[in-house]
């Protein structure tokens, strides 16, 4: 099919300008030229003859020939319509051009569209068009394997803040029933701010979750077409070769969890007693530092009043929100301070591997960390029975009994950090350069037969 139109194309050629004839004219010789064609070439001084055959002929045979001229005009309309077929020439499209990145056929290599540039053969064409794409879908099908993945992430995310509710709520519900009906108020306005809380959240992640979606669709939809588009011919493909790759150059940047999608449990639960204890002071009991189980790593198990930390052989089903550590068994307290001196007790009786004290808020919790103050970590630890300052280098700590209780003593104002053995006067340690604007409780554990536990304080109230 494509050959018989190259032959008719060329038979309907103007020998002079090489396009299909236009105002056809035959010559008594029956050669067929184009009439403008044949009136500049006599006009500009040429002799009245056949520019073929040289025979002798005159303006009077310049007649436009109606058939032939109708004939022509066919042969252009449907040339418009045969997609293997130029549009200008009616030549089988057979090269390629990289600067307008479209094919062509021989004759446009000669027109001025085409001047200068670079043409090569269409198989040659379409076999380097495929590489390329088949290189720019990579990065694509990359792109859509993590926004899958982030997209799991989410999904389970909204499933554990579904268990956080409903824990957090038995909670709140249990210390609201010891409290009897004089606090009946206080639980439901708490139980408000939860739900009201776990909406927001879920909105917010169902959001993330559709605008997940979309993209995923637009990447799928955007891979499917360029890999329809890479099934088809060789002219059809490359004829859309334009659009197509200018597909691959809209990548979207990479898909981010937000960061606080889960529920602030320590906000509902810390101190729960304290921050009602005004007409109940004798059941009340006040936590200073209260964990905060959005850092705790998957291997902890933190008691329901977020007080004690047990590490266990089993690792949880946790979301890889960018708040939680996700190599160490370590755990921040969930309020960090700026100012002021705070001071918490730790009961470490029996555990052989601790780690307590303060760190930066700016540490990573992701990968291993070097627990020395340039790192943002002012700690003491318990490993293979040495209690050591971790400094850099550590520093043993002298002491005449094991600790049973380790208070921390923080003063941001000084910028130190104290700890004591509660039976003894001295001080087994002290940082002097806390250089941070905020600072959080720290606790790591790796001991799975005894937890840490942060013991409450003993408080009083005085009106005036």
């Amino acid at each position: 099919m494509a050959t018989k139109q190259s032959h008719l194309a060329e038979d309907l050629s103007c020998p002079i300008c090489g396009s299909i004839l236009q105002k056809p004219v035959v010559l008594f010789c029956r050669h067929r030229f184009c009439k403008p064609c044949l009136e500049s070439l006599w006009n500009g001084g040429g002799s009245c003859e056949c520019p073929l055959c040289c025979q002798p002929s005159s303006m009077g045979e310049l007649v436009v020939n109606t058939v032939l001229e109708k004939t022509c005009e066919g042969f252009l309309e449907k040339c418009k319509n045969d997609p293997l077929a130029c549009r200008e020439h009616g030549e089988t499209l057979t090269l390629f051009c990289l600067e307008h990145l479209e094919p062509t056929c021989s004759k446009c290599k000669s027109s001025m569209n085409h001047q200068g540039h670079r043409l090569y053969p269409l198989n040659e064409a379409s076999h380097d068009c495929k590489e390329e794409l088949k290189n720019a879908l990579k990065p694509l099908q990359e792109k859509l394997k993590l926004f899958r993945k982030v997209k799991l992430t989410c999904e389970h995310a909204v499933n554990h803040i579904k268990n956080q509710a409903e824990n957090t709520e038995r909670q709140i519900r249990e210390e609201f029933e010891a409290l009897h009906q004089f606090l009946r108020d206080e639980e439901a306005s708490r139980l408000s701010m939860l739900k009201q809380e776990r909406e927001q959240k879920r909105q917010m992640m169902n959001e993330k979750i559709e605008d997940l979606e979309n993209d995923i669709t637009s990447l799928t939809n955007t891979i499917r077409i360029i890999e329809q588009e890479m099934r088809s011919q060789d002219i059809p493909f490359l004829k859309n070769y334009k659009d197509t790759i200018k597909r691959t150059w809209r990548i979207p940047q990479d898909p981010e969890m937000i960061a606080g999608s889960l529920l602030d449990i320590a906000k509902h639960l810390g101190s729960l007693k304290f921050k009602v204890w005004e007409r109940m002071l004798e059941i009340i009991q006040y936590t200073p530092v209260t964990l905060d189980p959005n850092t705790a790593a998957s291997c902890f198990l933190l008691s329901e009043d977020l007080t004690t930390l047990q590490c266990c052989s089993q690792t949880f089903k946790l979301p890889e929100n960018p708040e939680r550590f996700n190599v160490g068994a370590e755990v921040l307290g969930y309020e960090g301070f700026s100012s002021g001196r705070h001071s918490w007790d730790v009961e470490v009786k029996n555990n052989t591997y601790w780690v307590i004290g303060v760190a930066s808020a700016s540490i990573s919790r992701k990968g291993k960390h070097v627990l020395t103050p340039a790192e943002g970590f002012w700690t003491i630890r318990l490993r293979n029975g040495e209690y050591k300052a971790c400094t850099a280098p550590w520093s043993p700590l002298t002491m005449t009994k094991e600790p049973q209780v380790v208070r921390v003593v923080l003063d941001m104002n000084r910028s130190r950090v104290t700890f004591y053995d509660l039976r003894e006067r001295t001080p087994l340690f002290t940082y002097t350069d806390i250089i941070t604007p905020r600072a959080f409780p720290y606790f790591c554990s790796a001991c799975k037969e005894y937890p840490l536990k942060v013991l409450p304080a003993w408080i009083s109230i005085k009106s005036e």
